[in-house]
């Protein structure tokens, strides 16, 4: 586990968020990316997550994240209990990342769009550390190529949790 992402934020008691409520600005969301949506080198080395990563499917009213700071623990055991509930909700591929974020750093990233985003606590069954990022606009290239640089810039690979 990259060490460089064991660093603590303000952390707010689980009984304090229900669904529908904002995470805190300094707490992390991560996203699931699969192999087909990671930018790779001629020779498959990962370099980042291409902006398709970010796109709202139809239908969709958020885009699915989810929150790291949902789990008690140091940074490293977030993740991995994080990625149990992704694992058990969505096929994750053995090749596939997953793109870590700030909520304050995916407000800075969308500041400029016509609405405000919302990074809501939205749990379901299979998935209770699930989070959305709502009122993102649909098909703004420049807006997904930002979150898969700027926001979204630290991953870590599937192949690196043991779980």
């Amino acid at each position: 586990m990259p060490s460089s992402l064991s660093t603590r934020s303000l952390v707010l008691p689980l009984s304090k968020i229900k669904q529908g409520m904002a995470i805190p600005d300094l707490n992390h969301v991560i996203r699931h990316v699969p192999w087909s949506k990671l930018h790779k080198d001629e020779n498959d080395n990962v370099l980042g997550i291409l902006p398709q990563a970010f796109a709202l499917r139809d239908g969709e009213d958020g885009l699915s994240v989810n929150w790291i700071e949902h789990y008690e623990g140091n940074f490293d055991e977030q993740i991995v209990k994080i990625v149990q509930d992704i694992r058990s909700a969505v096929k994750v591929g053995p090749k596939s990342a997953f793109g870590v974020s700030t909520v304050i750093a995916i407000k800075e990233t969308c500041k400029n769009t016509t609405k405000s985003i919302k990074v809501v606590y939205w749990p379901n069954e299979k998935n209770p550390s699930h989070t959305l990022i709502r009122h993102l606009p649909a098909n703004d290239i420049a807006l997904l190529d930002a979150l898969s640089k700027e926001a979204f810039s630290k991953l870590i690979r599937n192949s690196d949790i043991s779980i």
